[in-house]
């Protein structure tokens, strides 16, 4: 027969730690709450987290103001002469190797400076009116990383305006162990690096403001320790009212 008494004592125990759990861990992230985070760490404000110092978020690299950084991948096309035709990286001192052309001042500059400066010199040697197209098919300085307690995390390509809430939803939404008063939004400004916390419940419910993310941000959500105590005891749990049925 199974032990209702010492099956009925677990879960009263379990119950007893749960509350406690949720009692004494009150998340030190709640929104409006901010941490500095050594010398060239600045606090900011939820809701008013300043822009990035880059020239390229939030747009994309369509873009006529992105500046192309070292480890993009180009794409060059030049109409009518497909042996130029071809994806580039951008090397570390910010160049781009074409055959015939060498190497081609990228880093720094947009799609547009680029794609005149490979036409000038297609036109002083090679094709006399060269048609020159150039795009970025891998921006590095488009990407959002995501950390921590969600179901993707990893880097996300801005495209667009975009936003926390749009962020987290492209790595797959919070896991079910997520603080959503906890959500960490690291950015480096013209005044150095900031951190911010946001709460994501205030900002579902209307109270609080979705912050815009911007190219380059890194976005941290921590686990909550009175979710992940309770997921961990309910296995527990589990596990042990198994193991009760068994005995006779």
């Amino acid at each position: 027969m199974r032990d209702t008494k010492f099956e009925s004592f677990l879960k009263a125990g379990v119950l007893m730690i749960g509350f406690g759990l949720l009692a004494g861990c009150g998340s030190s992230g709640a929104n409006g709450t901010f941490s500095p985070l050594g010398e060239q760490t600045s606090q900011a404000r939820a809701g008013s987290l300043p822009p990035t110092s880059g020239s390229s978020a939030p747009s994309d690299a369509t873009g006529g103001n992105y500046r192309i950084m070292p480890d993009d991948i180009l794409q060059v096309v030049v109409y009518q002469v497909p042996d130029f035709n071809r994806d580039a990286q951008v090397d570390a001192t910010g160049n781009i190797a074409l055959p015939l052309l060498g190497a081609i001042p990228a880093g720094g500059r947009t799609v547009r400076e680029v794609e005149a400066e490979i036409a000038s010199r297609l036109k002083a040697k090679y094709v006399q009116n060269p048609q020159v197209s150039v795009s970025v098919k891998d921006a590095v300085g488009l990407r959002v990383t995501v950390e921590g307690s969600v179901t993707k995390p990893g880097v996300v390509l801005v495209r667009g305006g975009v936003t926390l809430l749009s962020i987290i939803a492209q790595s797959g939404g919070l896991t079910d162990t997520a603080d959503e008063s906890d959500i960490v939004v690291f950015r480096n400004t013209e005044k150095g690096r900031i951190i911010a916390r946001f709460d994501v419940k205030a900002i579902r419910a209307g109270t609080a403001e979705d912050p815009p993310i911007y190219a380059g941000d890194t976005i941290i959500v921590d686990n909550s320790v009175a979710r992940t105590a309770w997921k961990n005891v309910g296995t527990g749990v589990g596990i042990v009212t198994a193991g009760a049925v068994l005995i006779h």
